[in-house]
């Protein structure tokens, strides 16, 4: 199987050593749980509880909203306490439901049966069951997997990718997750596929991941139904990048504007087809997932299995705390290149916190804005040929015409032009600020004219 090049993108030093192999652990139980509401593209769910509420491990605590949008359900057994704001992993204040753990056994809710035969299962079951145990997508777009795997009928798709590339410096709770639980992974695949009506999976994995891709080869023997090729990716970042790993396991090219399955293509992360196993083979709704916490302060870098609103605190606590010759400057959820920097301990985690991140003060990188010495490297490595010091100028000077005409919205967002800047330009950061405010001129332009 051929494997095609990306232009663009480049190889930072990764540190995944710090935690990469260790065994997988779990949070000692906690006595509160805070659940953001919101935890998915699209709209927030409806809260379906009220104060003091008696609620098992995977009890339903919001149904799906309208739009996009998944259900939400309680982490622990307990009693439902008040709805409060808390810090949110993106900035700002949001709104959250309190779980009183009752500290004795964890008993899970059984409104969702266990569907052992699922490749005799309709796919509308299997679909409403993926929507029903609140999946999304895990590698930290959140976008609700029941809709991925709904293409409308003049989309043909014939291929489904499996993303284990986790390309991302620190992070490798994918990693673990394909090590130690590879036919899990590759059965919530093989049930995406049916649902999908195809059969040829490929599974990305980037080469630095050699324990990971021998898991997976071992455990894609025997699933029938499919035809899984499981392939070592070059060890390159943005490679976990859907458009770059389409393109790099099968050369078709999505073009600005264009999605996925516009090349007859659907990318699911690792993370989330495990959860999808686990929804469909076990009954268990999405209440935990895998995290590394990492980076040189933290005592005990590692990858923890946390319930979804476990404050950050609590986490950090668990993996020894911070050691005492550090000196922290920056904490991120999920990775350095694409995660946001957090301001409190309070923030809990999501079910997209893929990772946990503490940096040195000599570690965080100092963008300092000076002008632009069109030295070019942006445009080098920018993995999706964007003119990056056009827009970063147009950006900067609220030239957001100039902007969108330069396609700043097909921007991923995946730091690589801050990183190779020798002016050390915030560039990311101008291009998100430009998209918040297109989104906001386009919502008003649409209002004016109902």
């Amino acid at each position: 199987m051929k494997i095609y090049n990306f232009k663009g993108g480049f190889h930072p030093a990764d540190h995944k050593e710090l935690s990469a192999g260790k065994k997988e652990r779990e949070l000692p139980l906690l006595p509160k749980y805070t659940v953001i509401l919101r935890q998915n593209v699209g709209s927030a769910p409806e809260l379906c509880v009220k104060k003091g509420d008696i609620v098992k491990k995977g009890t339903l605590i919001a149904k799906e909203g309208a739009g996009l949008s998944v259900p939400l359900h309680s982490p622990v057994s307990g009693r439902v306490g008040d709805t409060v704001l808390v810090p949110g992993p993106n900035a700002g204040m949001v709104e959250a439901v309190e779980i009183l753990t009752d500290r004795e056994e964890q008993v899970w809710d059984t409104s969702l049966p266990p569907i052992p035969d699922w490749r005799d299962t309709p796919v509308k079951i299997l679909k409403q069951r993926i929507l029903d145990g609140g999946v999304t997508g895990m590698g930290g777009a959140a976008f609700p997997t029941h809709i991925k795997l709904s293409p409308p009928p003049e989309k043909i798709v014939d291929t489904l990718i499996l993303n284990g590339a986790e390309c991302e410096p620190y992070l490798t709770s994918d990693d673990t997750l394909m090590r130690n639980h590879a036919r899990a992974v590759l059965v919530g695949g093989a049930i995406c596929a049916k649902i999908l009506g195809i059969t040829e999976i490929y599974v990305g994995i980037e080469e630095n991941k050699p324990e990971a891709i021998q898991s997976v080869e071992q455990a894609s023997w025997g699933i029938p139904g499919v035809n899984i090729t499981v392939k070592a990716l070059p060890v390159k970042y943005p490679q976990g990048g859907e458009k770059q790993l389409i393109y790099a396991l099968t050369g078709r090219k999505v073009i600005v504007g264009a999605l996925p399955m516009d090349v007859g293509c659907v990318v699911i992360n690792v993370g989330s087809c495990y959860a999808i196993w686990d929804a469909v083979l076990n009954g268990h709704p999405l209440v935990e997932r895998i995290t590394t916490v990492t980076g040189t302060p933290v005592v005990d870098p590692g990858n923890y299995w946390i319930p979804i609103g476990a404050p950050l605190s609590a986490v950090l606590e668990n993996a020894g705390g911070v050691k005492a010759d550090s000196r922290t400057g920056k904490i991120i959820f999920g990775g350095p290149m694409m995660g946001f920097a957090q301001y409190s301990l309070d923030v809990p985690v999501s079910k997209n916190t893929s990772g946990i991140l503490l940096l040195e003060e000599s570690e965080v990188a100092q963008f300092t804005g000076g002008p632009c010495l069109s030295c070019g490297r942006c445009v080098e490595h920018c993995p999706m040929q964007l003119p990056v010091s056009t827009l970063s100028k147009a950006c900067k000077n609220e030239r957001y015409d100039i902007a969108l005409q330069k396609h700043v919205l097909a921007c991923l967002e995946c730091g690589v032009c801050s990183s190779v800047c020798p002016a050390r330009r915030p560039n990311v950061q101008h291009f998100r600020k430009a998209k918040t405010e297109l989104k906001e001129l386009s919502w008003k332009e649409k209002n004016k004219q109902k």
